[in-house]
């Protein structure tokens, strides 16, 4: 579960007389992660590959040319019958049929762009009393076109000898040559933009009447071209995405010779297989005759030197198995340190159930979820996939602790709350006013008015989640350097200091924190010095064994990683504080949709509960359903991102690398990944 699949190096060694019959058998194995062989490796030539390489190719280049054009999704395809002169005919034939209708959509499209060019040029000189040849072919006179933000006056003053023609937004001045300088600043300074005058004769309405219509014959003809094609995309759309498909299989296998290193009369191919399916590789690949298979190398999770890094398959119980797309995300684990997959599988949909805290939105997401899976059933495991899977766990957790720690649904709670001076909204709860039934469960933390308690929650969790990443950490370290090892156990004694020393301090007053300090925490030590000035009383002293862990473990910390680390304990309080942004989204959340829920309690519902105003319960239902669809999807994505971020920052950087290669067997054809 924390460890990877162990590895065993195989190689093969065969005629290359036998070497397709050899690719087919790896590529319906599946098990044999290809190491590439290099030129010069041993003296070793690379591979060639297989004649059906060449042709296979290129068809695939024209089919992927075609989907393009024909705008086809990518999509698994199964049960294809490999016949490669089939498909490339069939797929000269569409090529044919397919080049001539985009070219002529190309070329229908081009014509429309100019025409749309030229009505953009003849559309300012339409709104003109005048033809294009009254523009030009004057000696004396210079003519300004253009358009303006409004009226422009006092042309006069520049000088009388002009004449002007105005429409909505546009001008044309005429004016003498040796006034035209002065005209043409005076016109630039009151916002005045030259606009071309096309060339040509005639009346500009007619002309832009013209364009307008030869526009529309070619757009008819344009819409005829595309229907043609939608025509063709959905008669061949199944037909090339399955021919896709097995084109990319028949050029995978006719390429998988240049990963091998070659003699004249000799082939060899190196991989990494699982050790479980070893003697299945010696047993289906060595009773080819001349064939031979050698274990090179068995690579136990143990060893702490090996020459090459193995390829990681990792292994984890079926419901943590979709949270390895959220790991590789980050990055894949080595081959030697642990898989904190599984680790990730527990803390990010707990983070999220205490970020979203609510039985309503935590049964929507449980419910919508499986649902959709239901609908997906058949689907492959993509991101989405893996995601919805995420949010299901997140909402069972949000479900959980909405239930069972802030008892609460859809933002109202299961009790009215133990405060005093309370507004009506504030007491409209699920027992007394919507089920009438007192629901058995009482909240152990009410978001709005135990602040403090949520925030010594967050911390616990800060604790445990970075905790367990230092103690990760000393396992992974142990393997190859002692020494930095140490250093991960003194960094994991300094933050039990600093989290004992938090919980004491809180448990100064009634609370979560003092319900931790007195009961799972009640065997640490007590005793210890007061510092009343900084809240520490003789009733919770700071306590002595806190000290000597902080103590022991700057000291350890120091001697294994050096002196300049000292600075990093104000990070790792930073990262302590940081896990605070539990408590802040889920108060934020919470005072979010109690406001919302106030705003339709006091001005639609009550009013209906008070007069039986049927509108305004009518009304204040579809703001309630509203504003707590808007929360829902708030809560949904910012725990998400929070969570996330927790773990790539906080927590992974406590021990992971993420430097290791995925297993990749030779056969798989490989997902979409983010």
């Amino acid at each position: 579960m924390l460890r990877p699949v162990p590895m065993t190096r195989a190689l093969i060694v065969g005629p290359r007389n036998d070497l397709e019959a050899i690719v087919e058998e790896l590529y319906a194995l599946k098990v044999l992660h290809i190491v590439d062989h290099k030129e010069g490796d041993e003296d070793l030539a690379i591979g060639k590959p297989l004649e059906t390489a060449a042709e296979a190719s290129e068809v695939l280049v024209k089919l992927r040319s075609i989907a393009s054009v024909l705008q086809i999704k990518e999509s698994e395809a199964e049960g294809v019958e490999p016949v490669i002169g089939d498909v490339r005919q069939k797929i000269l034939a569409l090529e044919l049929n397919i080049s001539e209708e985009d070219a002529a959509k190309k070329k229908t499209q081009a014509l429309i762009v100019e025409l749309q060019q030229k009505i953009d040029a003849i559309t300012p000189l339409a709104q003109l009393p005048l033809s294009l040849e009254d523009y030009r072919g004057y000696e004396t006179l210079e003519v300004f076109v253009g358009r303006v933000p409004h009226d422009i006056e006092g042309l006069e003053t520049v000088t009388p000898q002009y004449e002007a023609f105005s429409a909505a937004g546009y001008l044309a001045v005429f004016v003498v040559k040796d006034k035209a300088a002065s005209m043409q600043e005076y016109l630039a300074q009151r916002g005045f933009t030259v606009v071309p005058v096309p060339e040509g004769e005639g009346d500009p309405h007619e002309i832009l009447a013209d364009l307008l219509s030869e526009k529309a014959r070619w757009a008819a003809r344009l819409d005829e071209i595309e229907a043609r094609l939608a025509t063709l995309r959905e008669r061949y759309a199944g037909f090339l995405t399955a021919a896709k498909a097995h084109l990319e299989v028949v050029v995978e296998k006719a390429e998988a010779p240049l990963r091998f290193a070659v003699t004249d009369h000799t082939f060899l191919v190196e991989g990494w297989v699982p050790q479980r399916e070893f003697s299945r590789l010696r047993e289906e690949i060595g009773g080819v005759p001349g064939v031979f298979v050698s274990e090179l190398e068995t690579i136990d999770e143990d060893e702490s030197a090996e020459p090459e890094e193995p390829p990681v398959l990792l292994q984890n119980p079926r419901p943590a198995k979709p949270f390895e797309m959220l790991i590789n995300m980050y990055g894949t684990p080595s081959y030697r340190e642990l898989d904190p997959t599984f680790v990730f599988y527990l803390a990010f949909p707990t983070m999220f159930g205490i970020m979203v805290g609510d039985a309503g939105y935590g049964l929507v997401w449980m419910v919508y979820g499986l649902w959709l899976f239901r609908r997906w059933k058949h689907r492959p495991w993509d991101f989405w996939k893996n995601l919805l899977v995420a949010f299901i766990w997140g909402g069972f957790w949000a479900f959980v602790f909405g239930t069972f720690v802030f008892a609460e649904a859809f933002g109202i709670p299961f009790h009215a709350p133990h405060a005093a001076n309370i507004t009506r909204a504030e007491a409209f709860n699920w027992s007394d006013n919507i089920l009438g039934v007192q629901i058995p469960i009482q909240p152990l933390l009410e978001k709005l008015h135990q602040v403090s308690d949520f925030i010594v929650l967050s911390i616990t969790v800060a604790y445990l989640h970075l905790g367990t990443g230092f103690l990760i950490g000393v396992v992974n370290e142990a393997r190859h350097s002692k020494r930095h090892a140490a250093g991960k156990v003194g960094w994991f004694l300094i933050l039990t200091g600093l989290f004992t020393v938090v919980v004491d301090r809180a448990a100064r007053w009634p609370g979560f924190g003092q319900t931790l300090w007195n009961g799972p925490l009640g065997w640490f030590p007590k005793a210890g010095i007061t510092m009343a000035n900084l809240g520490f009383t003789a009733q919770n002293p700071v306590p002595t064994a806190s000290l000597y862990l902080l103590g022991i473990g700057v000291v350890v910390m120091l001697i294994a990683e050096g002196p300049l680390h000292i600075m990093e304990i104000f990070g790792l309080v930073a990262n302590l504080v940081s896990y605070a942004r539990l408590a802040g989204i889920g108060v934020a959340e919470e005072a979010v949709i109690f406001a919302l829920n106030t705003i339709a309690l006091n001005f639609f519902v009550f009013p209906w509960i008070d007069s039986g105003n049927v509108v305004g319960l009518v009304a204040g239902l579809g703001i309630l359903f509203a504003a707590n669809l808007l929360i829902f999807l708030l809560s949904t994505i910012s725990g998400t991102i929070q969570a996330l971020r927790l773990h790539y920052v906080e927590f992974f950087i406590k021990f992971y690398h993420g430097t290791g290669a995925l297993f990749r067997p030779f056969g798989v054809r490989p997902t979409t990944e983010v």
